[in-house]
């Protein structure tokens, strides 16, 4: 049985709707999919509960040695992302003063990579004082009435409805106008004491996976329209939102994500900025060595 853990965002719905088309019936009748928020799958990766996973780039960067990443395949944006958002009730010019009086600045709780790369852009890009960060589950920022992280759907949903008199800082734009590198939002993590069999399994999830990500890139919009909306998402939106949406992995992310690491280790988060390891499935390894 190989466990797959998938977030249940839009921003991978192409790809685990893909997964399910192309895999053969053998092949599904031993994959079971666990869905959670990503620092709930960095957790069940982490325990042991699942083998694979778009997890937190956080999370690899700092947990590099329990795991592999799968090439090619990365959750990412080139600039604006709609759903990694810092919501202000003020517009965001005023940050300075308002944090001279004091200020609580609220953090989702679903995910550690945005948390982080909002970290990095306030000390190293906006250059702010540092506020009084308190963690909120996501969906609580609003009746907050003070400035928040939301990533996800409920992100997108304030993109499409939000309230008068609320400001809204895209942080995968932010990142891009900091570095001109695309920000990796979420990496394909395998656990490295995956079985033999185990190993053949991924060989077939990783096959499907890659002709998923191909697909979408070829026409990020062509799934719209077979996808169960919610009500407050039209579908001009969706396909908007599904173009910002990467899933490449090449030379410019890795780039992206080994400059987000060394930020977070200026920050003191992670010891040090690891390499990046690959998992290399089975029946590929055969090849390359015959």
């Amino acid at each position: 049985m190989l466990r797959i853990g998938r977030i249940d965002y839009l921003n991978v719905w192409p790809l685990f709707q893909g997964l399910r088309m192309r895999m053969e019936p053998d092949v599904r009748d031993q994959v079971r999919l666990v869905a959670g928020h990503p620092s709930e799958l960095n957790v069940a990766l982490a325990s042991g509960e699942l083998d694979i996973a778009p997890s937190s780039s956080f999370e690899y960067l700092l947990h590099a040695q329990r795991y592999n990443l799968l090439p090619d395949l990365s959750i990412c944006s080139h600039g604006s992302v709609r759903s990694v958002l810092l919501a202000c009730p003020f517009s965001p010019r005023e940050m300075p003063d308002r944090l001279a009086g004091g200020l609580q600045v609220g953090l989702s709780s679903a995910s550690a990579s945005s948390v982080a790369l909002l970290q990095v852009l306030w000390r190293f890009f906006w250059k702010w004082p540092e506020p009084e960060w308190v963690e909120l589950h996501p969906g609580e920022g609003l009746a907050t009435g003070r400035p928040f992280l939301e990533i996800g759907d409920l992100a997108l949903r304030l993109s499409c409805e939000m309230p008068p008199g609320w400001h809204l800082v895209d942080l995968g734009q932010a990142w891009r106008d900091f570095t001109n590198l695309p920000f990796v939002f979420g990496v394909w993590m395998v656990r490295r004491d995956l079985t033999a069999q185990t190993d053949q399994l991924l060989d077939h999830v990783v096959k499907a996976l890659h002709a998923a990500a191909n697909e979408f890139t070829r026409d990020p919009c062509a799934a719209a329209t077979q996808i169960e909306r919610p009500t407050w998402l039209p579908v001009e939106n969706l396909k908007e939102y599904w173009q910002c949406i990467r899933y490449s992995f090449g030379p410019q992310e890795q780039a992206g994500l080994m400059l987000f690491g060394d930020y977070i280790r200026r920050l003191g988060r992670i010891p040090a900025v690891p390499g990046l390891s690959w998992s290399v499935p089975m029946k590929r390894d055969k090849h390359l060595v015959a």
